[in-house]
This record gives structure tokens, sequence and C-alpha cells, in this order.
């Protein structure tokens, strides 16, 4: 029994943040794939316009609380990548993804050009 526990503990421990270091692989401007290469299938996607913004979460991340990323898109590229915790007793990860703020998405710069 004490075996299964250190085993158990060791591979608990081994997969904290593991969404912190997959994120960390994504950079502004990357495509959809980029990201989808790094992170895999997003566990929540929503849309409004040309932004867009996925979610990804990890069960267990740390003791006691599950971790979250928001990568933000505009016109199909990352604009920048948001992360929450929970650590609501007896939540899953999906129970605890939040409804997209669009006002938290990053500000994009828009260069105006006259003619």
């Amino acid at each position: 029994m004490r075996g299964v526990i250190i085993v158990l503990m060791a591979f608990s421990l081994s997969a904290c943040g593991t969404l912190e270091k997959k994120a960390s692989m994504v950079n502004a401007g990357a495509s959809k794939a980029e990201v989808m290469g790094a992170l895999g299938e997003p566990d929540d996607r929503q849309m409004r316009g040309n932004l867009e913004a996925w979610q990804y979460c990890q069960t267990g991340a740390g003791f006691g609380y599950h971790d979250y990323r928001i990568v933000w898109f505009q016109d199909g590229r990352v604009t920048g990548l948001n992360s929450y915790k929970s650590t609501r007793p007896g939540a899953s990860c999906r129970t605890d993804l939040r409804e997209v703020r669009w006002e938290d998405a990053p500000n994009m710069t828009i260069e105006v050009r006259n003619r």
C-alpha cells in the first residue's frame, strides 16, 4: 500500500505545471494550428465576430486547484493568453470553465493610414 501511495504522489507531482509549460510555447501571432499543436483540442471555444477564445483546463494542477488558460485570437491569430485557477471543492475541471469576458481580451493595435 505504501508503494502505491508513493507512485501516486510522484505521478501527481510530475503533472504539476504541465498546462503552464505547454502554454509557454504559444506566442503572439501564432495560428490556430500552432496552438493545437502545443495545447491540443480546447476544452471550450467561444466566438464573437472576428474574436475567438479557447479555454484549456488541467485537473489537479496543484494541491487542491484546477489550472486554466484562455488563448485569445483575432482574425485567426493569437493576441494573448490569460490564466485563472479554481479551488471550489468538488468541482471538476470542465464544470468550472468561466464564461468568456470579452472585455478581458487583449487589446489589438490597429494601424490607420491616411490616403
